[in-house]
């Protein structure tokens, strides 16, 4: 029984660490980010965060991988939520979720996707599974498209050689079971959605759209209808 409340108060520290780091991160910006400075926040020791993380690193990559399954769970939700038979049905349903998810956790989406902390190294083998699975739903729902017969037009449909080298390599280097074009078709997407949504968590956007949510969603539904897909 002592054992469980110790894992539970641990647990229950830890998480109040993450989101204290969180906090600060949408206080002062990720490269502010600093043992001392949680420490201070909670009201404890540094040395004590040492006991639930190894380093500042170490939460760093906590928090990473916090952030990328939380959204790729956001992605798998919206895609189960419609019929498997309406496959472009689910893939805007997570092209939707995608930034839904961003505007409502702008400081785990800036974490990830956003300027890299000064000093820290993710450890690929911790945080990649954790990016791979978001962007699996997405480019997987592209692959489906494709194979219902899709004729993607020029110029989507010409992937420069050296991009399509290296799309080769990550291809196989992570198990992604799709063709180089959906993956080619998924980059070039993310590159436009995403875009879009970091003008918006910057409050570039708003004021000249007004509304962004629906800005958004035209501008995904004419991007898949220049991929060739009928929406």
């Amino acid at each position: 029984m002592a054992r469980k409340r110790n894992e539970e108060l641990n647990e229950a520290t830890s998480l109040a660490i993450k989101d204290t780091a969180r906090r600060l991160m949408a206080e002062q910006g990720t490269a502010a980010l600093s043992i001392r400075g949680i420490a201070k926040a909670l009201d404890i020791s540094p040395p004590a965060l040492y006991h639930y993380f190894d380093s500042l690193d170490d939460l760093i990559t906590a928090l990473i991988t916090d952030a990328f399954n939380a959204f790729a769970d956001a992605l798998e939700i919206a895609r189960d939520s419609q019929p498997e038979t309406d496959v472009v049905g689910r893939l805007q349903a997570v092209l939707m979720a995608y930034r839904d998810w961003a505007v409502t956790h702008p400081v785990d989406f800036q974490l990830i996707y956003g300027n890299p902390i000064p000093g820290y190294v993710a450890p690929r083998e911790i945080t990649v599974p954790t990016v791979i699975r978001g962007f699996a739903v997405i480019v997987g729902l592209i692959e489906e498209v494709l194979q219902q017969g899709v004729i993607v037009p020029p110029p989507y449909n010409q992937i420069p050689p050296e991009t399509a080298a290296a799309l080769r390599a990550i291809i196989v280097r992570d198990g992604y079971p799709i063709s180089e074009l959906s993956m080619y078709l998924g980059i070039v997407g993310w590159t436009q959605l995403h875009g879009i949504i970091m003008l918006e968590l910057f409050h570039h956007l708003g004021p000249v759209v007004v509304d962004v949510e629906a800005y958004y969603r035209a501008q995904m539904v004419n991007m898949l209808q220049t991929f060739g897909v009928k929406t």
